[in-house]
């Protein structure tokens, strides 16, 4: 399931995380500038939730 799900993201993000982190904003890219404010904000709110609410 996760593999699929990291499949679909990469597809409809038109590229990995570390391809947008990397070689997009190396390029100045504001979609992938985009991209990585995405990961990084679903990332901190996932984490927020498993420690916080989630008691992990």
């Amino acid at each position: 399931m996760a593999g699929l799900l990291v499949g679909g993201g990469t597809y409809i993000g038109a590229g990995c995380t570390s391809g947008h982190g990397i070689c997009g904003l190396g390029r100045l890219s504001l979609r992938s500038f985009s991209a990585v404010m995405i990961f990084m904000a679903v990332a901190i709110v996932t984490v927020f939730i498993m420690r916080h609410l989630a008691g992990g």
